[in-house]
């Protein structure tokens, strides 16, 4: 690998377990994790209010934000944290997850990361997915404002999640959310369950990098 990081790159279906998995990887390999890391990172590089980031986060229109449009209006005019759009932060974060891939080896979950490291040949993409059955136990165990709400609402709430991280995936990158073809590994967490599903994963990894992990 001639000492280059090594990059896990995760995508997942909201409730499919990919926060787990990916945590728990990372402590597998003892590699640094960032999912909503990533936000704080950000925002402290570029100065930024993390809230900003927050409302875009891997949302993909180009509304801009305006939290102080009282300010604007009264002649304040367009503040920096107030007036960036969905694209400006999504260049801000990708120049964060590219200086984090060189400096260390890492997994990094959702956030278009294996699209903004397309180039590179040691990231490895992941898309994680699981049956309804079990996406629904998991939000419904691991969300507290969901565990009293119908089954019928929780997937309602998948299909939101699902629509909202696809279209964010589709229109920054080339590739399809989702799509098997698209990662260098498509899982099914249900088939293995979380724990052996990273071992699986770990497997396949070292068996990629010819044992060097």
């Amino acid at each position: 690998m001639n000492g280059n990081k090594i990059i896990i790159s995760i995508g997942r279906q909201f409730g499919s377990g990919g926060r787990v998995v990916g945590m728990a990887l990372a402590k597998a390999l003892g590699f640094d994790y960032y999912d909503n890391e990533l936000i704080t990172l950000a925002a402290k590089e570029y100065g930024l209010d993390p809230e900003f980031f927050r409302k875009s986060d891997e949302k993909s229109d180009k509304s801009l934000f305006f939290q102080r449009v009282e300010a604007y209006f009264s002649g304040g005019g367009c503040w920096t944290n107030s007036c960036l759009s969905n694209d400006q932060l999504f260049q801000m974060q990708s120049d964060v997850i590219r200086r984090l891939a060189e400096e260390k080896s890492c997994v990094i979950v959702g956030r278009c990361s294996d699209y903004v490291l397309r180039d590179n040949p040691n990231c490895i993409s992941i898309f994680l997915h699981s049956t309804d059955e079990d996406r629904i136990l998991r939000i419904r165990k691991r969300m507290s404002d969901a565990a009293s709400e119908s089954d019928e609402k929780i997937v309602e709430r998948m299909r939101m999640a699902d629509k909202r991280r696809a279209g964010y995936y589709n229109f920054y990158s080339n590739k399809t959310w989702g799509e098997s073809s698209t990662y260098t590994l498509s899982v099914d967490v249900s088939a293995l369950g979380e724990e052996q599903t990273v071992e699986f994963i770990l497997l396949f990894l070292r068996m990629r990098f010819n044992g060097k992990l």
